[in-house]
């Protein structure tokens, strides 16, 4: 037997074929998303679908956003894969939307954003928080939409977040205790925690902060301290599930929001500590604006993943950027969107240099001898070389191209 899960706000449904243990885990994970549960529409297209191996308690999943392989899982595992391809069918379904790859967690009357740094510990640390009274919004996705001036807000996701398991040995046996008692599914990897009084699927809270993770393995004292926005826009950049969305649009959001919000660095060792840092830091009221109406949002174009870009440079040919390229600067640091919309580069000192000069038709030999003169002392070779696979670099990212190639250039 074959059935839909349909979640508000998704046209498109989670499938499930024979697996009647996945779905009664369903609403024990997805504990804030209104859904509902209809046999199987062969008319609507899937964003995932689970289904069983014939004899065997193990179960296939499939993504149709997500190109990974599939692997025979147990059912906790399977439907931790349909959760971490829900931001994209999100996503998919709302153009005012982007997914980051965050923790958010309501601190006060602001939500406060934790980029997602691999082994850093947002996950444990977003559900210590809501141990200590604090509602999750997300422990590891975090959909995020703008006004027309730019202001961000968090929308709870409606699932219950996860942990990973074992839990560390540096946690306090109040928090093991709290854990174990918590009521959701879990395997050998994974605990789900189903609590109470958390915000419901599409709750907007305004983004009053960014917090970026850096657990410690010696038990020093936790401190926090501000840093510049770029530290902050290093950990997001490529740290979101809204791949299709222009990047200029991404870009310009983002670095908007960072210029407006503070930006810090928590080092920690214990999750006391954490918190203690957290809640002296964020212990003021954060004014500003209540959640925008939908026609308040701001929509995000799609980038043009499709068509052509150039990514050869003509030999001898003067190259300069293309037209429609976006520069923002965040922090002391250049960043680029090309006109495309497919990506965002970071660009080092050296390469923003280059990208200066690049305002007029340049030629490679032009460049070098503008090198040799502020890198006298470099091997001419070296810099040759150096300058050689920026200028790929460039062209394949369809920042620039040769004058003879490009029709968006002008002279």
């Amino acid at each position: 037997m074959s059935h839909d899960v349909c979640f508000a706000g998704i046209e498109s449904p989670f499938r499930v074929h024979d697996a009647d243990h996945v779905l009664e885990l369903v609403p024990k994970i997805v504990t804030g998303w209104p859904f509902d549960i209809r046999e199987a529409n062969p008319s609507l297209s899937p964003f995932f679908t689970i289904r069983s191996v014939p004899d065997s308690d193990r179960f296939l999943g499939e993504s149709r956003f997500r190109d990974k392989p599939a692997h025979e899982l147990d059912p906790v595992n399977a439907l931790c894969d349909m959760v971490a391809t829900l931001p994209y069918a999100l996503a998919d379904a709302d153009d005012t939307l982007i997914c980051l790859h965050a923790a958010g967690v309501q601190l006060g009357n602001r939500l406060i954003v934790f980029p997602s740094i691999r082994r850093a510990g947002k996950s444990t640390l977003s559900c210590a928080l809501a141990m200590a009274g604090h509602r999750v919004f997300g422990d590891d996705v975090l959909p995020t939409c703008f006004d027309e001036h730019g202001h961000a807000y968090g929308q709870a996701m409606g699932i219950a977040p996860r942990l990973r398991l074992p839990l560390p040995e540096t946690m306090s046996p109040e928090f093991r205790t709290w854990v174990d008692e918590a009521p959701g599914p879990r395997n050998k990897q994974y605990k789900y925690l189903a609590l109470e009084n958390q915000p419901p699927k599409g709750l907007a809270l305004r983004i009053g902060g960014f917090v970026v993770l850096d657990r410690q393995d010696t038990p020093d004292p936790a401190r926090i301290a501000p840093i510049d926005a770029d530290e902050a826009m290093s950990a997001l950049l490529h740290q979101n599930f809204t791949r299709d969305r222009h990047s200029a649009d991404i870009l310009a959001s983002i670095a908007g929001i960072l210029s407006a919000e503070p930006c810090f660095r928590l080092s920690y060792f214990d999750l006391h500590g954490a918190i203690a840092c957290l809640k002296t830091t964020f212990a003021s009221e954060c004014s500003g604006p209540e959640a925008p109406s939908a026609d308040e949002l701001r929509h995000f174009r799609m980038a043009d993943l499709e068509g052509p870009v150039p990514t050869r440079l003509a030999p001898g040919e003067k190259v300069m950027r293309r037209a429609g390229t976006l520069e923002q600067l965040i922090g002391e640091t250049l960043y680029l969107s090309d006109p495309e919309g497919r990506a965002i580069q970071r660009m080092d000192p050296l390469a923003a240099a280059i990208w200066d000069v690049l305002e007029e038709l340049s030629s490679a030999s032009d460049l070098e001898s503008l090198l040799f003169e502020v890198f006298p002392d470099a091997a001419s070779d070296q810099i040759a070389n150096d300058l050689k696979k920026l200028l790929r670099k460039l062209a394949k990212s369809g920042l620039i191209a040769s004058f003879a190639n490009n029709e968006d250039a002008s002279p």
